[in-house]
C-alpha cells in the first residue's frame, strides 16, 4: 500500500497531534476550493455587510419622500382652494406662512429635545402632527382650517423631520458624511417632484377631501412603520458609527447630569461664534429667495396660459432636477470645501429667476425649472458640511435647530410676501426681484465667513466645571 490508511482518530503526517475525520474532510474540502480559485476567507470577504447607518439614511429618506413633501408641495393646491372657496391668495398663502414661522419657533426646542432624548421620540410626534394636519385639510370648510393644518400641524412635522434626520445622521457617519447627507437631501428634492405630481393628479380627477384623505391614511401608516425600525445613535444598538469610534470623548461615558451641563456649554460656545449667526442670516436669505418660487411659480405660470396640470409639471420638474445638486453638493463640499460651494450654489439660485420676466410659453418654464432646479438643490445641501469644519465632532442638534428656524422664517417670508405683492400691484415683478436679490445678497455674507480649515470652537471645555472635562485638571500633588 502506497500510502498508510489513517484510522477515524488518527496521525496527520501535516499536522500535530490527532484529528478527527470531520477535521480531515473539512482539510479536504478546503483544498478543493482552493484549486477552484476560492477559500473560506475570500468567501467570507465577498460578503456584503452594510452598516446600519446606510439603512438610517434608507429609512429618513423614505420619511422625506412620505411626509416631508407634502408642505413643499403647497403651491399646488392654491388655485383649487381659491376655485372652490373664493378665498384670496395672500389667505390662502398665509398658512404657508404661518407652517414656515411654526417649524421657525420649535427648530431650536426640536434640536434641543434631539440631542437629548434622540431623533427617533421626535420622528413619532412628527408622524401624529402628520396624520392629524392631512386629517384637519380634508375637512376643511374655512380658511382659518388651512391655517391650522397646514400652519400648525404640519409645520410641526417639518420642524421635527428637517432638524431630527439631519442631526441623526451626523451622529452615525464619521467618514462620509457628504454622501449621506447628499443622499438625505436629494430625497428633499425628489420627494416635493412626486408629491406635487400626485396631488395636482388627484385634484384634477377628485375632490379636495379625497386627495388629502389618500396622503394622510397612507402616508401616515408608512412613516409609523418607518419609525419603528430608526434608531437615534449608533451606540442604540452597540456599534461604532461609520468610520470608525468617535476620536473625542463620547457624551455616553458621562452620567445624564453632566452630558445635559456638556451639551449646553458646547451649544454656547458655538452660538458665540460670528459664523454661527451667520449661517442663520445665510439659510434666510436662501430660503426666502426660493420659497417665492416654490409657492408662486404655479399661478405664475398659469397667468401666463399654461394648464393646471402642466404648471404642477414645472414644479414637479424643479424639485425633481433639484434632487441631483442636493446629493452632488454635500460631496462637493466635503471634498472641496462648503463655503465656495454654497457660495456658488446661491449665485446658481438667484440669477435664474431673471428668466422668468420673459418666460411665457409652456417649454420655456420647464426650461426654467431645470436651469433653477441646479441652484435651489445646492442652496442648503451643505450646511451640515460647514457646520462639522467649524464645530467639530459631536452634538449639533441646536445649532441645525437655529439655522433650520432662520430658514423656516425665509420659508415664510418668500411664501407670504409674494401674495401680498401680488394683491397690491397685480403682478409678480417686485416678487421676482426680490428673489434674485436675496440669494445674490447671501452669496455675499458666505464668501465674508471664517475659512473651513480650522475647528472654532477647539477650547470650548475650559467653560466645564472640572468634573465635566474630557481630560481633568492636574491635581496638586501633579505639580
Amino acid at each position: 500500500m502506497l500510502f498508510p490508511s489513517w484510522p477515524r482518530y488518527g496521525y496527520n503526517p501535516m499536522l500535530s497531534g490527532r484529528v478527527s475525520l470531520a477535521t480531515v474532510r473539512f482539510i479536504s474540502a478546503s483544498n478543493c476550493l482552493h484549486h477552484l480559485g476560492l477559500s473560506f476567507t475570500k468567501m467570507q470577504m465577498r460578503r456584503p455587510k452594510i452598516h446600519y447607518a446606510w439603512i438610517i439614511i434608507g429609512l429618513s429618506v423614505l420619511l422625506y419622500l412620505c411626509g416631508g413633501s407634502i408642505p413643499q408641495a403647497f403651491g399646488v393646491v392654491i388655485l383649487p382652494l381659491q376655485d372652490e372657496y373664493g378665498w384670496s391668495q395672500g389667505s390662502i398663502t398665509l398658512a404657508y406662512g404661518i407652517s414656515a414661522i411654526m417649524s421657525a419657533v420649535l427648530a431650536p426646542i426640536i434640536g434641543i429635545a434631539t440631542d437629548r432624548y434622540g431623533g427617533r421620540p421626535v420622528l413619532i410626534i412628527g408622524v401624529v402632527c402628520f396624520f392629524i394636519g392631512t386629517a384637519i385639510s380634508a375637512m376643511a370648510t374655512d380658511v382659518w382650517h388651512i391655517w391650522v393644518a397646514y400652519g400648525i400641524f404640519l409645520g410641526t412635522t417639518q420642524s421635527c423631520l428637517n432638524v431630527a434626520l439631519i442631526t441623526t445622521a451626523t451622529y452615525w457617519f464619521r467618514e462620509k458624511l457628504g454622501v449621506g447627507v447628499g443622499l438625505l437631501q436629494c430625497a428633499q428634492g425628489v420627494g416635493p417632484a412626486g408629491t406635487t405630481l400626485l396631488i395636482g393628479i388627484l385634484l384634477a380627477n377628485y375632490d379636495w377631501r379625497v386627495a388629502f384623505w389618500t396622503l394622510g391614511i397612507g402616508c401616515g401608516i408608512a412613516m409609523s412603520i418607518i419609525v419603528y425600525f430608526f434608531r437615534s445613535r449608533p451606540s442604540d444598538i452597540g456599534i461604532d458609527p461609520f468610520g470608525g469610534a468617535w476620536t473625542g470623548t463620547r457624551n455616553e461615558q458621562f452620567s445624564r447630569e453632566i452630558r445635559m451641563v456638556r451639551d449646553k456649554v458646547r451649544a454656547a460656545s458655538i452660538q458665540s461664534t460670528a459664523a454661527f449667526w451667520k449661517l442663520v442670516i445665510i439659510h434666510y436669505l436662501g430660503c426666502a429667495s426660493h420659497a417665492i418660487v416654490i409657492v408662486y411659480i404655479v399661478p405664475i405660470a398659469v397667468l401666463a396660459g399654461v394648464g393646471p396640470v402642466a404648471a404642477a409639471g414645472v414644479l414637479s420638474t424643479l424639485a425633481l432636477v433639484s434632487g441631483l445638486t442636493r446629493f452632488l453638493t454635500p460631496v462637493l463640499a466635503d471634498s472641496m470645501g462648503p463655503r465656495g460651494t454654497m457660495a456658488v450654489m446661491y449665485v446658481l439660485q438667484g440669477l435664474p429667476v431673471l428668466m422668468l420676466f420673459w418666460t411665457h410659453d409652456t417649454w420655456t418654464f420647464y426650461l426654467f425649472a431645470v436651469v433653477f432646479g441646479i441652484g435651489y438643490g445646492g442652496e442648503g445641501s451643505a450646511f451640515p458640511i460647514i457646520n462639522r469644519r467649524y464645530y467639530g465632532e459631536g452634538s449639533l442638534g441646536r445649532s441645525f435647530g437655529w439655522q433650520l428656524s432662520g430658514a423656516m422664517l425665509g420659508m415664510a417670508t418668500g411664501g407670504w410676501i409674494g401674495g401680498v405683492l401680488f394683491g397690491f400691484i397685480g403682478d409678480y415683478v417686485l416678487t421676482i426681484s426680490l428673489s434674485v436679490a436675496t440669494s445674490l445678497v447671501g452669496a455675499i455674507i458666505i464668501m465674508s465667513m471664517d475659512n473651513t480649515d480650522r475647528v472654532l470652537i477647539l477650547d470650548w471645555e475650559e467653560n466645564l466645571p472640572p468634573e465635566a472635562r474630557s481630560t481633568p485638571l492636574p491635581s496638586p500633588a501633579d505639580d
